[in-house]
């Protein structure tokens, strides 16, 4: 049993978890109520989570990675839907009869979707029921080709992941990432957020949110570019020239389509489109509104304060200032 008041042992992966104290109180418990038993951060690495992943988290690192694996990696609410989608597609011969059938979350379950808050606590009964597709030992026995998703930094992932598998990493720009995950946040009573925007961008900033911090995991996988099982993608990419995105990833995963194909899985994923597909609304949400919420870049302007920005740029800034890494914050029509 985990215990959030103390530090626990080192695990496998030789990350050693504790609480982050300020989570335990005020104003953090009244703008997270779900998370009445804080958050906690593994060292090394720095990396937030709910305290329910601790005792599960030796399960992910020891998953068997099989050489017919493609990881699917993103920040939350950046692109891991729609990418997990067309990798999905494109491993499968663009069956699209099959992806309107079965759920994505079927197809291509998330790793650490279990593990973000106290889905036992807080969940209604029927998506507790869901969520069996989601265990570990339900992703071991899927059949390959098996399409995987995480929210999780390579350090936290089976560490031969990258040797073995291919992994596709999709960045999105810090500004729209935040704009994205308060608006879930909103959305989502299991980890629902009370307060404003200018609020959650200081705890995003200082690491305070699951799934923070945002910049070591993507420097991580920036360093990792030129291995040859990894493909990072941006999500503004895939905004602008989703035709080419689908060509790249094809090409990656040394697959054969036909500009026919890629018109159709273009028309499919088009996250501006009611596709019933993959715009889900769930039992668990605060109000009946699509958990894809509308896949804009430079969706940050509506929101940020002059000074937010400012201190978002700023964080950006120092984040930046020893790599090459750039990111698209304003795209051009």
């Amino acid at each position: 049993m985990f215990f959030p008041d103390k530090a626990v042992f080192p695990l496998k992966s030789g990350v050693k978890f504790s609480v982050v104290p300020e989570t335990l109180d005020s104003p953090f418990k009244e703008h997270f109520p779900a998370y009445h038993k804080g958050l906690v951060r593994g060292e090394p690495g720095g990396f937030v989570l709910h305290p329910k992943f601790v005792s599960n988290a030796d399960k992910i690192y020891n998953m068997t990675v099989r050489s017919t694996d493609v990881w699917i990696r993103t920040f939350p609410k950046s692109g891991m839907t729609w990418t997990s989608e067309l990798v999905w597609l494109l491993v499968n011969d663009c069956n699209l009869k099959e992806a309107a059938q079965v759920p994505l979350s079927v197809r291509s379950p998330t790793v650490d979707t279990n593990y973000f808050t106290n889905w036992d606590d807080l969940a209604p009964s029927e998506i507790r029921d869901a969520r069996e597709c989601q265990s570990i030992e339900k992703m071991e026995q899927l059949p390959s080709p098996r399409i995987l998703k995480s929210h999780l930094p390579f350090h936290l992932l089976p560490p031969r992941l990258l040797n073995t598998a291919k992994v596709v990493y999709v960045i999105r720009n810090p500004k729209d990432a935040i704009v994205s995950y308060f608006h879930f946040h909103k959305l989502v009573k299991l980890c629902y957020f009370a307060g404003e925007m200018d609020q959650f961008v200081d705890y995003f900033i200082d690491n305070k949110v699951a799934w923070t911090p945002y910049f070591s995991p993507t420097l991580d996988a920036w360093g990792k570019r030129s291995h040859p099982n990894l493909l990072i993608l941006f999500y503004e990419d895939l905004i602008k020239d989703l035709r080419g995105q689908i060509e790249k990833m094809a090409a990656f995963l040394n697959r054969t389509v036909s500009q026919e194909q890629i018109e159709k899985l273009v028309y499919h994923v088009r996250v501006q489109r009611d596709l019933p597909n993959i715009s889900i609304k769930p039992s668990v949400t605060n109000n009946d509104c699509l958990f894809i919420r509308q896949g804009e870049a430079n969706d940050w302007k509506k929101y940020f304060s002059q000074e937010a920005n400012l201190k978002i740029d700023e964080w950006i800034r120092k984040n930046l200032e020893a790599s090459d890494l750039n990111f698209a914050t304003v795209l051009q029509d």
